[in-house]
């Protein structure tokens, strides 16, 4: 419906559930800009606001009487409002009151065990294929057509992007160490290793666009922005496209020794 880049700030900033007056503003800045209509944008915006919350309120009520086994999980009170609340809930569906005892199934821990999961199913794959079937997934690996990293990387990138400010801080502080603007696309390296770090990089943005929308005045936020503008530079300019496109860098290297080869003949035969 709305523009790719949009539809990532949209979903940035319903991540937790809510949207302040702020978040609004922006929204409705990038949709005058697009040419979007902003009471359009407002109605898809309240309606998937309206959604979210019956999601919420689905999850507070009551387990229904013939299902006597069904656990919801322990459910606490929130010191804000009194409410009651789901045990590991990010935040107050009542208030918008933010629980900082969440971070023991943090972002950056579920997103490892997704992987992990992940791994181990490959693994069982492998064992289970013939000898035929594993000598058909090495050459297909070898040759860069391997479905497997992609499968990976899509994980990563379409991760959700976490809801409390100090699990935002702290799934920063991970893909800051592994995300790459510049990193291989079809995530194979040139030596056909596995290089997930343009899915980091990816998943690094929703991050940043959520941190852009609730703590943009935040002190503990500025590094990840600084970090995050000079990985954008990288992508900018002749360089950067190179940088992003390796396959083009590739076919410039082969026309350019072409062109030296041809200079030097000529000039040979022209002596």
């Amino acid at each position: 419906m709305f523009s790719q880049e949009l539809e990532e700030i949209i979903d940035a900033a319903l991540a937790d559930g809510t949207l302040t007056d702020k978040e609004r503003a922006i929204l409705h800045r990038r949709a005058v800009a697009e040419g979007v209509d902003t009471d359009e944008l407002d109605l898809i915006l309240d309606g998937r606001l309206a959604k979210i919350k019956k999601q919420e309120e689905w999850l507070l009520s009551a387990p229904p009487q013939n299902l006597p086994n069904q656990k919801l999980g322990n459910v606490v009170k929130c010191p804000s409002c009194g409410s009651q609340v789901i045990g590991g809930t990010a935040l107050c569906p009542k208030c918008g009151y933010t629980f900082s005892n969440v971070s023991a199934n943090s972002s950056t821990k579920q997103l490892q065990d997704k992987l992990e999961t992940f791994n181990r199913r490959q693994e069982d794959r492998y064992d289970n294929r013939s000898v035929l079937g594993n000598l058909a997934h090495s050459i297909s690996k070898a040759v860069g057509k391997d479905g497997v990293c992609k499968s990976k990387m899509d994980i990563i990138a379409t991760f959700p992007v976490p809801n409390t400010r100090a699990d935002l801080l702290e799934f920063l502080t991970m893909l800051q160490a592994r995300a790459d603007a510049t990193g291989p696309r079809n995530g194979q390296n040139m030596n056909r290793e596995e290089d997930l770090s343009y899915a980091y990089w990816l998943l690094y943005t929703n991050c940043i666009n959520k941190a852009n929308l609730s703590f943009s005045n935040d002190n503990d936020f500025q590094p990840y922005f600084q970090m995050y503008g000079k990985q954008l530079k990288k992508t900018k300019g002749i360089i950067g496209y190179l940088k992003c496109n390796p396959r083009m860098r590739t076919l410039l290297i082969v026309v350019i020794f072409y062109m030296v080869l041809f200079g030097v003949v000529f000039f040979k035969i022209h002596k």
